[in-house]
């Protein structure tokens, strides 16, 4: 009878388990679970052991380790790259071509260049120019301001997370302690507790990636970054949120725990929270730095010729784009008084980094903040002698104290500052201020190119030159000195420069004079249009349409590569998911055959105790 009553409780509890597998055959998070049996201690006998029947040992959730972590893995870089691919899908559609990107933008400003200098004197063409200049510049803007947003966008998303983060940290702490205390009372584990911290692991897996350390008594601790605890034991950490020192617009992810606080932005990886730091730190800032430093460049060579040329009045150009400044900020933690005010000495030196310059207590140090690289510096950083590096000028204020740190940006507000300083058409400088003449009784076969401006802001630019050959070989200058000729070498007075080539009679003659009043002139236009295309970015090796070609397919690449990689990712986890719920979940089928199997147990241990009572009965009549 004890035997029969062993069976009939065990298999009461096998049947409890497959009907409450079966009830949660559709709950998320749910593990399928086992009762397993053991035979009870055997008494014994002169001729051997009898067993005395049967008892639950545990009732065993159906995880693999292995599984799950695999899972939870998989999950947490899907995550990452779906948030990531999200992201830089929206900047890659910013800087799509055809006629409403700025590629388009900027062919139509070529266009009317090229238009006025077909037509010089043409007020209509001037403002067209005018008006594609400022086409320019409001989709410069444009795109500008979306990746503000984005960025703002992207800030409010981090902030979501961490609290998300947050709450379901709590939730796990919470669950260590009821767990420790189910295993404290029973001996035996708490299986769907254990299925409630699984589901909150697995949802914190989405959101960043964790390494879980099993502890005693079902405890888990979990850590992130690089190694930074999130929960030990029954306690959670708290990710906050804190401002940049340099930026108070830009959060920062800040572990606070038993331990202090930590910064842990850069640690972070995987899940939706880690997509959205790469995100912020591998498209979207260098696409605002990269879009600063190809409008700085376009600028600073539209600039610089246009104010080489003359308008329809005969006045200097002057520029035709502003552009932002360059931004300088001191640490908010800094305990010195330093500032710096930078500028930007030439497009060409620019990376579309940005720098940290670090003061040591002694001496100033610069690095790139996007690879950690040094930056060699030049100068002692006054106004007579400002800091140079990557093409930037950099003038030190007040006094550092040791371990004082100052940003500089050099592109990021350039598009913000930038906007069109010429309004007027007649100010438009198609022009060139000099022009160079071959003396019409020359003997000789040298011709004369029609000069170009050096130096605009030479007081004698626009002084008559007279170039007399002495002989075939040699020249002077308004009649005085005695200068080797090599045809075709250049010659530079007064901020000009002319280009004499061929053989030459002694006595020829070419003139340089002012050349403001001719009508038609379009050298400068032609030669506006020419620097635009120049290459000057990249030290002098790509153009500022180059340049942006080059920034929209790293983006697109970059884009097209997340994509790819999240789909290859998906397939993944969809095959790490099956592989778990092929384990651990709950199979109808076969939780209807263990229904089954288990009653007919249940029945014949019934029945089992129906013989032993029957058996109970005799004895006692044949007593009587």
């Amino acid at each position: 009878m004890s035997s029969g009553l062993s069976g009939l409780l065990a298999f009461q509890r096998a049947l409890d388990t497959t009907a409450h597998n079966i009830a949660n055959a559709n709950t998320e998070g749910y593990t399928r679970q086992r009762v397993e049996l053991s035979t009870l201690p055997a008494s014994a006998f002169a001729n051997g052991w009898i067993g005395k029947g049967v008892e639950v040992s545990t009732v065993r959730r159906m995880v693999d380790d292995f599984l799950v972590s695999q899972t939870r893995g998989s999950s947490s870089s899907l995550e990452r790259l779906s948030a990531f691919a999200a992201q830089s899908e929206r900047v890659s559609k910013l800087f799509v071509g055809g006629d409403t990107g700025i590629s388009g933008a900027l062919q139509k400003l070529q266009n009317a260049i090229q238009g006025v200098a077909t037509e010089p004197t043409s007020v209509a063409a001037r403002q067209v120019l005018i008006g594609e200049s400022a086409g320019l510049v409001e989709r410069l803007d444009y795109v500008d301001t979306q990746l503000r947003a984005l960025d703002t966008e992207t800030a409010g998303q981090v902030r979501i997370e961490a609290a998300e983060i947050n709450s379901i940290a709590s939730g796990i702490a919470r669950l260590n302690e009821e767990i420790t205390a189910g295993f404290g009372a029973t001996g035996q584990p708490p299986n769907d507790l254990l299925d409630q911290r699984d589901k909150l692991l697995d949802q914190l897996a989405r959101k960043v990636s964790i390494n879980v350390v099993p502890q005693d008594a079902g405890v888990l601790n979990v850590f992130i970054g690089k190694g930074q605890a999130l929960v030990l034991n029954e306690k959670a950490a708290t990710l906050g949120i804190a401002a940049d020192p340099y930026d108070g617009s830009r959060p920062r992810v800040v572990l606070s725990g038993g331990q202090g606080s930590t910064d842990v932005t850069t640690a972070l990886s995987g899940g939706t929270l880690g997509g959205l730091l790469d995100f912020r730190s591998q498209v979207l800032d260098p696409a605002r730095n990269d879009l600063g430093r190809i409008a700085a460049g376009l600028a600073e060579a539209v600039n610089a010729q246009h104010r080489a040329g003359v308008d329809l009045k005969g006045a200097f150009g002057t520029n035709l784009f502003s552009t932002g400044p360059v931004a300088g900020i001191a640490r908010a933690t800094n305990t010195g008084t330093a500032q710096v005010t930078a500028t930007i000495a030439g497009t060409a030196g620019l990376t579309g980094a940005d720098y940290e310059l670090a003061y040591d207590g002694a001496a100033w140090s610069m690095k790139r903040l996007d690879n950690g690289s040094n930056v060699p510096l030049a100068g002692a950083g006054t106004a007579a002698d400002p800091l140079r590096a990557d093409g930037l000028s950099m003038v030190l204020s007040g006094t550092p104290a040791s371990g004082d740190t100052l940003l500089v940006r050099p592109t990021r507000e350039i598009v913000q500052g930038m906007d069109v300083l010429v309004r007027d058409p007649t100010r438009i400088a198609a022009a060139a201020p000099i022009a160079a003449r071959a003396n019409a009784a020359n003997l000789g076969s040298a011709t004369v190119t029609r000069g170009e401006v050096v130096d605009p802001g030479n007081a004698a630019l626009r002084n008559t030159v007279d170039i007399q050959f002495v002989g075939p070989a040699t020249y002077s200058v308004n009649g005085a000195g005695s200068f080797a000729y090599t045809s075709g070498q250049p010659i530079e007075i007064n901020g000009w420069r002319v280009t004499i080539a061929g053989n030459p009679a002694a006595g020829d003659r070419f003139s340089v004079a002012d050349a403001s009043t001719a009508a038609g002139d379009n050298r400068n236009a032609l030669a506006i249009a020419d620097a635009i295309v120049a290459a000057r970015l990249d030290g002098g090796a790509t153009s500022p349409s180059q340049s942006l070609g080059q920034l929209t397919s790293r983006i697109g690449v970059a884009t097209q590569q997340a994509q790819v990689n999240r789909d290859a990712q998906q397939v993944l986890q969809d095959d790490a998911v099956e592989q778990r719920q092929n384990f651990s979940g709950v199979n109808l089928d076969e939780e209807a055959a263990n229904m089954l199997r288990y009653q007919q147990a249940y029945q014949a241990a019934a029945q089992v105790i129906r013989v032993a009572n029957e058996m109970f009965q005799t004895l006692l009549e044949a007593a009587r």
